[in-house]
Parts: structure tokens; C-alpha cells; sequence
């Protein structure tokens, strides 16, 4: 049988390397921001409707759909395609624990923690019922599974694309400091991961990132999002660096 780790490096062909923030990379979700700014709008937009987001997303790999990346994210958890889950979801699940295995060192420097207390999970929308399948994923391997605690449940207001919420999901226990790293299977304007940051580090714990497997580009967007997305196309993903090596360091205040 293979290993988390044979497995997620024989998808490194389906992943697109994630830049460094900074330098015409969105210092927060690593999309392409308008010329001039630090931050990209979908960023701008849902933190601004957040008491408490989390200002360190650290994607594992960029994709636009339809791509490879995109059809593994979107048929691991499809109802339609159930005979796939079990397959796609080892992959799933080893490209998160082997990415976190290699970099979570990094994220531990980044945020000037020793590391992080519980792994938790972005909740399902309101269309899906059950346990999440990437929490189903996790349950497989037993070194994430150990660090994993359900702490979220959908709230009273609705989450959309672009429409973050303070209410958007509820605690299920008081925090009392906890350092969460919160994870999810897909990242495009972040509303949801954004908003369960903000409910999580509001109820007393502290989300030290977001790591998102995939973080959406669309190359049609404009003429400047096309040009980064071959660019980051043209470099050869590798397990061997992640987007927080080699920041652009700046003095003025970016959030």
C-alpha cells in the first residue's frame, strides 16, 4: 500500500506552485491583486465584514476550474460519484497531511507559536447534511485525526460568495486560547474560511491559518490574473518549498 507521502508526490503534476505574498501577489490569500495593492478585492471585501479574520492563509496549491486539481476537489465529495470517494479521498487527504507534515514548521515561524493545539474543519453549507467528507478524510490518518476536534457548526446567517458573517457558523465549546489551524478543501474569495476564523478566534481560541488545499484562480478575469497564473504554471510545483518561504518583508501596516 502506498504511503501519504508516494501518494501526494505523484499528484505534484495536477498542483500549481503558490507565490510568496508580496511584490503583486495578494499578501493574504496569494491570488493576483489590483496594481498597487497589497491585498486582492475578494480579500478586501470579506475581511472588512469580520470582527477577527485570519491574516495567514497558506494555500497548498493554486488551480483554476476546470483543471485536474479541480475535478479531484469536486469528486471526492460529490454525492453523484460516490464509487470515487474512497479513491479520491486518500489523495485528498495525503496531499493536506504530507503538506502539513513538510510545512508545518514554517506556519509554527510564521506565526511565532511553538505550533497549534487543534485541527479543525470549515463546516458544510446548508445544502450538504452529514460530517464533511474532508473530516471523513482526516479520519484516516491517524496523525491529523489525533490534532482534529469538530468546533464549528453552521450558524444563523447564511454564507455566500463575497458575503462573510460574525454569525455565519457557532461554537460548539468555550475556547480558552487554544491555537486552531483551520483547514478546508478550497479557497475562492475565503467568506467561508474567513468567517469560521472570525467565529473560532471571537469564542477565545486563536487560529493561527487557514490552510486551504486549493486556492481558485480564474485566468479569465482579467489580462493581469492570466499573466500570473502562467507564470505560476511555468514554475514546477514542489513539495520542498511552500508560499511562505521567502515573503516580501514591508514596514507599513498591509491589513
Amino acid at each position: 500500500m502506498a504511503t501519504v507521502g508516494e501518494i501526494a508526490v505523484s499528484l505534484t503534476g495536477i498542483c500549481t506552485r503558490v507565490p510568496s505574498g508580496g511584490g503583486g501577489v495578494c499578501r493574504l490569500c496569494h491570488g493576483r491583486p489590483g496594481p498597487g495593492f497589497d491585498t486582492c478585492w475578494s480579500c478586501h471585501e470579506v475581511t472588512s465584514q469580520l470582527s477577527l479574520p485570519c491574516r495567514l492563509v497558506v494555500p497548498i496549491s493554486l488551480y483554476e476550474i476546470p483543471s485536474q486539481l479541480h475535478h479531484l476537489l469536486n469528486r471526492y465529495k460529490s454525492s453523484q460519484h460516490p464509487h470515487l470517494h474512497d479513491e479520491f479521498g486518500a489523495k485528498i487527504i495525503s496531499l493536506l497531511a504530507y503538506f502539513l507534515r513538510r510545512h508545518g514548521s514554517c506556519i509554527a515561524e510564521e506565526t511565532g507559536h511553538v505550533g497549534w493545539d487543534v485541527i479543525s474543519t470549515v463546516p458544510s453549507s446548508r445544502q450538504r447534511s452529514g460530517e464533511h467528507p474532508l473530516v471523513s478524510c482526516i479520519r484516516r490518518v491517524q496523525a491529523i485525526d489525533s490534532q482534529y476536534e469538530d468546533l464549528l457548526a453552521p450558524g444563523p446567517v447564511e454564507v455566500r460568495h463575497l458575503s462573510a458573517s460574525d454569525d455565519g457558523f457557532r461554537i460548539r465549546r468555550p475556547l480558552t486560547g487554544e491555537r486552531v489551524l483551520l483547514v478546508d478543501d478550497t479557497f475562492t474569495s475565503g467568506a467561508r474560511a474567513q468567517s469560521a476564523a472570525s467565529v473560532i478566534n471571537r469564542a477565545g481560541g486563536d487560529v493561527v491559518a487557514i490552510v486551504p488545499i486549493g486556492r481558485v484562480i480564474t485566468p479569465g478575469f482579467n489580462e493581469s490574473v492570466k499573466e500570473y497564473w502562467v507564470q505560476q504554471k511555468s514554475s514546477p510545483f514542489s513539495f520542498e518549498t511552500c508560499c511562505l518561504e521567502g515573503r516580501v518583508q514591508e514596514e507599513e501596516e498591509w491589513w
